[in-house]
């Protein structure tokens, strides 16, 4: 590489020359020849049109301009290590921030466990998570106020660009000591039965079957709610059932809940998603490639 006629290789030479006193001390210290170090120094004098060494009474001594010099080749060589220190941060990284977005379903137990992954790799990696509804997300990952986003794969990503889609069936969750709770299936005819905390149509009528579920469950709901974690909190310590997204049910259910398989095919589905800036960066990249292994290990089918 040369810079303006001169080469990075002639100014190792002369700054090793200089460190070491001779020619002989510079060669062991760059591992080359004397030939090799006194031929670069040759030319770093031929094309800077310097005198730098005195070379009369058989020593090598720095001339005034060859004195001059070194402290400007210090300068270029100290901003070059800076450098170098600087792409190993980024390569390490040790420098900026991953801005994540996450609906709340992926918030307990997804994405902690990814930055904790990160975090083992890349101890002084820093990441923001916030909580936030599908439409903010894409709006903030299109926007680039976003890294990563992981929303429900039903919404329009805009400008956003999708890396990865996951599926799983919804499950009912239920207090540990429901009657159900030691039932290998939750069938349709058992909704009928007992109260029902409803995630509302919005969630329910994207499938046939969570549409049949509304009608069932028409007479007995007692509440219609938005939040996956507000229908645990509800069915905890009473009689009701709620059908909800398996990433939060398995989290609830460590805090007295069970959660049961259905009959029924209630997709959820998130995908995770990016703008074009993140797409190529590395901590993102690390962040989704933990956030996808999480999510397929826990998933019927993989990313499409």
């Amino acid at each position: 590489m040369r810079f303006s006629g001169l080469s990075v290789r002639q100014l190792e030479a002369f700054e090793a020359t200089m460190v070491a006193g001779s020619v002989s001390g510079a060669a062991i210290a760059l591992n080359v020849s004397q030939p090799s170090v006194s031929r670069l120094l040759q030319e770093l004098e031929i094309d800077t049109g310097l005198s730098l060494f005195d070379r009369s009474h058989g020593r090598l001594v720095p001339t005034e301009q060859g004195l001059l010099f070194y402290g400007e080749v210090g300068k270029t060589f100290h901003g070059a290590r800076n450098l170098i220190m600087a792409a190993q941060e980024i390569r390490e990284l040790k420098r900026g921030v991953v801005r994540i977005g996450t609906l709340a379903a992926m918030s307990f137990k997804i994405v902690p466990e990814a930055i904790r992954q990160l975090r083992a790799r890349f101890p002084e990696a820093r990441t923001t998570i916030a909580v936030r509804s599908s439409t903010e997300i894409v709006s903030s990952v299109a926007s680039r106020l976003t890294d990563v986003g992981l929303v429900d794969a039903g919404v329009s990503f805009l400008d956003a660009k999708c890396v990865a889609t996951f599926e799983r069936n919804s499950v009912c969750v239920m207090d540990q000591n429901h009657p159900l709770a030691e039932s290998e299936l939750v069938r349709l005819e058992d909704f009928r039965r007992y109260p029902f905390v409803s995630l509302g149509e919005l969630y329910f009528r994207r499938s046939r079957d969570g549409a049949k579920l509304l009608e069932v469950t028409a007479a007995n709901t007692v509440a219609d709610i938005f939040q996956s974690f507000l229908a645990c909190a509800l069915v905890r310590g009473g009689p009701s059932l709620a059908v909800i997204d398996p990433f939060t049910a398995s989290f609830y259910s460590e805090f007295g809940l069970t959660l049961r398989p259905i009959e029924l095919n209630i997709p959820f589905r998130i995908s995770i998603i990016v703008n074009d800036r993140s797409a190529t960066g590395a901590a993102a990249g690390k962040v989704i490639e933990g956030m996808t292994d999480l999510i397929a290990q826990d998933c019927t089918t993989g990313p499409k």
